[in-house]
């Protein structure tokens, strides 16, 4: 009992450090005017299942056609290098890919099912097995700031 007492002494104000925060966010965001809205992140691989690459044109057929119609606002393309284990091949895996990165109001309806009919088009024209979705909260702004 004593040893308890004793722990729960020694411990009790290290407990401070483990709660977490109110967030400083929202309250950052209205302060410098931004809106609500979703960080989007798709990632695309570049490689086809025979092992051939998906060229340039081909990605920019794809955006064109598939991204630029629904978020005509614009986005964000991020050259990237992607890695992982393949358990079954015993191996590493690298692949050139692709990051889509869009800000969105989080009150828009269409997010839903523009995100899956561009996962779904890409996964279907290059024989893709996924693309990878990432969602984050936050706020943006895109406007004019005046330059003291």
């Amino acid at each position: 009992m004593k040893k308890t007492l004793l722990l729960l002494t020694l411990t009790a104000p290290l407990l401070g450090g483990c709660i977490v925060p109110v967030s400083v966010t929202p309250n950052l965001c209205r302060e410098i005017q931004t809106r609500d809205g979703l960080q989007i992140r798709l990632m695309f691989g570049l490689s086809r299942p025979d092992g051939s690459i998906i060229d340039g044109d081909d990605w920019q057929n794809f955006v064109d056609s598939e991204i630029t119609p629904r978020f005509p606002a614009g986005f964000t393309v991020i050259d990237a290098q992607g890695q992982w284990y393949d358990a079954a091949g015993h191996r590493i895996i690298r692949e050139a890919s692709r990051i889509v990165w869009i800000v969105a109001p989080s009150s828009d309806r269409n997010l839903q099912p523009y995100l899956k009919a561009i996962r779904q088009a890409y996964q279907k024209r290059f024989s893709q097995q996924a693309v990878g979705l990432a969602i984050q909260s936050g706020c943006s702004s895109f406007e004019n700031v005046p330059v003291e």
